[in-house]
């Protein structure tokens, strides 16, 4: 009967096109934990670190750029990481701030990411030396974008100011 179907009827009307579940209050804001962007920054060091122990100690292939007579070690691998690192985070904290601005951060590290592999056939890397540190810079780089992406966390929802 109809009666029956038009009790199952809601009593209230739909919400207006638009007005979506932040209705009357801001999207949630987010923000960067210290403590897992610092545990993502430093398993990125870790990681580019670990490349080189298995590159270079136990395969024994020395990670030198012969035209510009440089050898890769650990410690410029470290810093290298927690440098770039470092400028990640700064940028995913300004950027939190705006409704898309963790996927205009998640854009950004990729083409940097992909502009990174750039630099060891320019520095005149070649063979397995070339193959070792494109290998360092993705593993790096995806630690980071993942590492630091997963740290940030939204913030509760907060009531527009009238």
């Amino acid at each position: 009967s109809t009666e029956h179907a038009m009790s199952n009827l809601p009593l209230t009307s739909p919400p207006p096109a638009g007005a979506g579940a932040y209705a009357g209050q801001s999207p949630p804001r987010r923000r960067v934990r210290p403590v897992r962007a610092s545990a993502s920054l430093l398993l990125a060091a870790a990681a580019g670190v670990m490349i080189w122990v298995l590159t270079v100690p136990l395969a024994g292939l020395p990670l030198e750029v012969a035209p510009v007579d440089r050898t890769v070690g650990p410690p410029a691998i470290a810093l290298s990481a927690l440098l770039g690192g470092t400028a990640a985070w700064a940028l995913l904290a300004l950027l939190a701030r705006f409704p898309h601005g963790p996927a205009s951060w998640t854009g950004v590290g990729t083409v940097v990411l992909l502009v990174s592999l750039v630099g060891p056939p320019l520095s005149g890397a070649t063979g397995a030396v070339l193959l070792a540190l494109e290998l360092m810079h993705l593993v790096v780089g995806g630690v980071l974008l993942v590492g630091l992406r997963r740290s940030l966390t939204p913030r509760t929802v907060t009531a527009e100011a009238s």
